[in-house]
């Protein structure tokens, strides 16, 4: 492990390639794989959420094992003041619960509990283990590289879950803008707890939802994620911030310390 991390801190891009992949392979095993199909009547969602539930735990050893729990925002609440600043994406996802919601009582808390463990595993891979490791590039390309590594992540479900290309695609792109601005928001508020809450409660709300959203809706949403995010970064992401500050340590000519 320690050797993984000594490879993921000089090569950022190809260590959080790898540890994408290496999440994205442990999913799919869970999923189709080792744990059998588990839906009871009484937790619908129960396989999903134990699905997820083994990947966060997975991310977590991985973090804990480098050391990085804190600093990548999952042990630690991070700038508690600033969680407000995830207030415009919560608003947004409230939005999709408008037109109501579908599904008895144990549905819905079914699918409830099983999207809390949706965010929490997504959040601690993606905007904890993922980003610390782009934490190197600096704030934006780190971001960035979040966005669109997540994004890609998604194209999983035309391969391995039945979903069609073409909406596997909008939801790459959906995805990939979201990614971004949660990832500006775990380098503003220093912690992925509030996107945590964030992340589920936008699914929940979206599949939930007893139709899609129109289609200027969702471009609206995007520019939103887009913008926002860039505000975030120009706003907060200066020298010296979370991130920088738990960089791997240089030598005298700049170079990372093999």
């Amino acid at each position: 492990m320690e050797r993984w991390k000594q490879h993921v801190s000089r090569h950022p891009l190809v260590g959080a390639l790898e540890l994408t992949l290496a999440w994205h392979v442990v999913l799919v095993l869970c999923a189709k794989v080792v744990l059998p199909p588990l839906a009871p009547s009484w937790f619908p969602d129960l396989g999903a959420a134990l699905v997820n539930a083994v990947c966060a735990a997975g991310a977590w050893f991985v973090l804990w094992r480098w050391g990085w729990l804190r600093v990548a925002g999952v042990a630690s609440l991070g700038r508690p003041r600033r969680w407000w600043l995830a207030a415009p994406m919560l608003l947004v996802a409230a939005a999709y619960a408008l037109a109501g919601l579908t599904g008895n009582q144990t549905v819905l808390v079914s699918s409830l509990v099983s999207l809390l463990w949706v965010g929490i595993n997504e959040e601690v891979y993606s905007r904890g283990l993922v980003q610390q490791a782009l934490t190197p590039l600096g704030p934006l390309r780190a971001a960035v590289g979040v966005g669109v590594l997540f994004g890609a992540g998604h194209l999983q479900n035309h391969l391995f879950f039945g979903a069609p290309l073409g909406d596997a695609l909008w939801q790459m792109l959906s995805a990939a803008l979201f990614g971004f601005t949660c990832a500006a928001l775990r380098w503003t508020i220093g912690s992925v707890w509030p996107m945590v809450l964030v992340h589920a409660l936008d699914d929940f709300f979206q599949i939930r939802s007893p139709g899609a959203a129109p289609d200027w809706w969702q471009v609206c949403v995007y520019v939103l994620h887009a913008g926002y995010g860039v505000w975030l970064l120009r706003r907060y992401g200066t020298v010296g911030g979370p991130m920088a500050e738990h960089a791997p340590a240089k030598d005298s000519d700049g170079s990372v310390p093999r």
